[in-house]
């Protein structure tokens, strides 16, 4: 039962959503934000919003961080709420949407809450999705997030269907912004070999994760390995491909053994801890451990394009403060330097069934 119950919860834990439109597909729709909408999601569905929805529910923690940076928040009725998105400004004011073991969506509660418009990821079966739609509620599912390119497009979709294009717009101008200024300080320079590990599992091609490393001027080893999605990584393949950094989620412990020990990594001090919550969910805050990567991996580069403070040169902002978005809102004793929300990544982080075995185990101790 336990063991069934961890599968059900990481599958929930893993997948993210993307958008299912072709990238820049939604900048048509920037010049009119206006309802009835339709647009046909990962299902083959067309679905329509017949108006300004003012009760939105989000069923993962990647959707309600774009929803709170883009300003939609005070639409949102329901979603996870858990320690892996207590880092929002006011989310625990909302219904939380999932099973109390949060290994799956409670649908009545969710048909309960009288919503206009339902997001859902793509670990939501067709089945549930139905029941949703049965009680003439619009759901809108998106497939699973595979680079940071596919989170532009999720952010748009979002904003599209919810009538916030403008805040969009701008959440995705700087996000892009912060990319292309560290994918720019990175160029030219030598990208060290990176493994980003949590309880015996990995990050490799076709995910989100593997486009971050890339992007913060590291060479992904499991990608290299040829791991596709979220899979395990052998001893052998730690000991082959050798990284020269490791980085963990601050909710899992760094991996130990005589592998990882033999690693140049090891060797020379060189791991990482990032927010788990901010690094395994496909939103806008994504670029806040990308930086942080990137400055450990290259800091001189970084600091001359950033000015020291991880955002382009020219952006007063500061570079980890977003619309409504408390980092500093933990609820364990787990303490990052990046400001930790707690004890996982939250309902829809990646793109595979096993991404998370270890925070799923986590959590239940923790109950």
């Amino acid at each position: 039962m336990r063991s069934s119950v961890l599968v059900s919860l990481v599958v929930l834990l893993v997948v993210a959503p993307a958008s299912a439109v072709p990238a820049g597909a939604t900048q048509q729709d920037q010049a009119q934000c206006s309802f009835p909408y339709s647009a046909t999601d990962s299902t083959g569905a067309n679905v329509t919003v017949a108006e300004d929805p003012g009760r939105v529910v989000a069923l993962q923690a990647s959707t309600a961080q774009i929803l709170w940076e883009i300003g939609a928040k005070d639409r949102v009725v329901g979603m996870p709420v858990r320690s892996y998105t207590a880092y929002l400004d006011g989310s625990r004011e909302r219904e939380d949407v999932l099973t109390e073991d949060g290994s799956a969506v409670d649908v009545e509660r969710v048909v309960s809450l009288e919503p206009d418009l339902v997001i859902a990821p793509g670990s939501i079966s067709d089945e549930q999705i139905q029941q949703i739609r049965d009680a003439g509620i619009p759901v809108y599912k998106f497939a699973s997030d595979t680079s940071i390119e596919s989170i532009y497009d999720q952010i748009e979709r979002v904003g599209r269907l919810t009538g916030e294009c403008e805040g969009a717009a701008e959440t995705v101008s700087t996000m892009r912004e912060r990319v292309q200024t560290i994918e720019g300080a990175v160029e030219g320079e030598e990208r060290p070999r990176v493994l980003y590990t949590f309880y015996g599992y990995t990050a490799g091609n076709g995910t989100f994760i593997d486009s971050i490393i890339t992007a913060a001027g590291g060479q992904n080893v499991a990608a290299e390995a040829g791991i596709q999605g979220y899979a395990q990584i052998s001893e052998e393949q730690v000991v082959k491909q050798d990284p020269e950094w490791i980085v963990t989620p601050n909710d899992a412990p760094l991996p130990n053994g005589t592998a990882y020990q033999s690693t140049t990594a090891y060797r020379q001090n060189q791991t990482l801890t990032v927010n788990a919550s901010l690094m395994n969910q496909a939103g806008p805050r994504v670029v806040e451990p990308m930086t942080k990567l990137a400055t450990a991996f290259h800091p001189e580069a970084v600091a001359q394009a950033t000015n020291g403070t991880g955002a382009p040169a020219n952006d007063t902002d500061d570079a980890n403060g977003t619309d409504g978005a408390n980092a500093s809102g933990n609820e364990t004793d787990g303490n990052d330097s990046d400001g930790t929300d707690g004890s996982g990544p939250g309902f829809g982080v990646a793109a595979a069934v096993v991404a998370l075995v270890g925070a799923a185990l986590l959590t239940l101790r923790r109950r």
